[in-house]
């Protein structure tokens, strides 16, 4: 099988390489997966940068794909079927997805309906979830009320306006000037550009009595001036660290706080999270059935990684990009 590797923790980006390997074989409690489409995350080139101790090399990355189910670890215990399609938010430990097979644990796998575009279905493990988990399992976000979403152009961003919208909130996000048009397509009522204008102050204009949420997904210099825009007892979800609340007098706020760690739920060997990242896939897919828009998806055939990770890093498009792996392209 073809397969995009990193051959050695010397290895950078501009190092990684297609090459010829053998097909893997299941275990007990695994399927074997023919890769249909994978998608990117910056997570998959920070983690390249990072080089976790704990990876086997030759290693191939990528988190998040969808594929068919070939081969069954245990037919006679598997809940799966040959042939059923699948996607996954996959352990960071083994990553396995820029590959045209790969091996994958029966329990975080989420089955995809006939009628759900595949395209789709690759882009929204690791964004899509992440931004359901925010809004949905931690947030607990009801209608009628009011969101801000920092970062609307990028793919975390684009899952949860479209989430945000489909569950009735008012949805205020921000984007550069470039992406303006497009975060008002996923349906923001309110989209405001972070390069031409002070946001906080901003937002303090149109929402006197501050925002319900907040989902953050931008930095930490942002994530410590989100309170101020924040109503009464308003929530916070970010996932890029940790408010620091020793400045927020006691009593003041009811502010609730919420760090969303989707990856956490392998690192930390918890088992029912893991499950639930197969849970939150079919919830997920059930909610954007509902929704009239989908994310911006940008394609590229898996010989053109390189490009995807270029693209990746510099931010040249919104939304998702999906890489093709098996041997014909489409367009979506």
């Amino acid at each position: 099988m073809r397969a995009v590797v990193v051959h050695s923790p010397k290895d950078s980006l501009t190092d990684l390489s297609l090459i010829q390997l053998a097909i893997p074989v299941p275990d007990e409690g695994q399927v074997l997966l023919r890769t249909r489409y994978a998608s990117l995350n910056p997570v998959d080139y920070k983690l390249i940068a990072a080089k976790p101790s704990f990876w086997q090399y030759p290693y191939i990355p990528g988190l998040d794909l969808v594929g068919e189910v070939i081969k069954l670890g245990n037919p006679a215990k598997s809940n799966f079927h040959i042939g059923d399609i699948v996607a996954l938010h996959s352990n960071l430990t083994y990553g396995g997805a820029l590959a045209e097979y790969c091996v994958q644990p029966e329990h975080v796998l989420f089955r995809i309906p006939n009628n759900f575009d595949l395209v789709l279905a690759a882009a929204l493990p690791c964004a899509g979830l992440t931004a359901y988990q925010a809004l949905v399992r931690k947030m607990n976000i009801r209608a009628g009320r009011s969101i801000f979403i920092q970062g609307g152009s990028g793919g975390v961003g684009s899952f949860a306006i479209l989430i945000a919208k489909v569950l009735g909130l008012q949805v205020i996000s921000t984007c550069s000037t470039k992406n303006l048009n497009y975060v008002s397509s996923l349906g923001a009522d309110i989209v405001l550009d972070y390069t031409n204008a002070d946001i906080y102050a901003k937002l303090r204009e149109l929402c006197p009595r501050g925002v319900d949420y907040i989902l953050e997904t931008t930095t930490r210099e942002n994530l410590q001036r989100d309170p101020s825009i924040l109503a009464f007892n308003g929530q916070i979800a970010s996932i890029i660290g940790i408010l620091d609340t020793r400045e927020i007098p006691e009593f003041s706020s009811g502010i609730g706080f919420h760090e969303v760690a989707l990856g956490g739920a392998y690192l930390s060997g918890h088992y029912p999270s893991q499950c639930d990242l197969a849970v939150m896939g079919d919830e997920l897919i059930r909610l954007l059935k509902k929704s009239q828009q989908i994310p911006a998806i940008r394609e590229y055939p898996l010989t053109d990684f390189a490009q995807a990770f270029a693209d990746l890093q510099k931010n040249s498009y919104p939304g998702k990009i999906v890489i093709n792996c098996t041997t014909y392209t489409r367009s979506i």
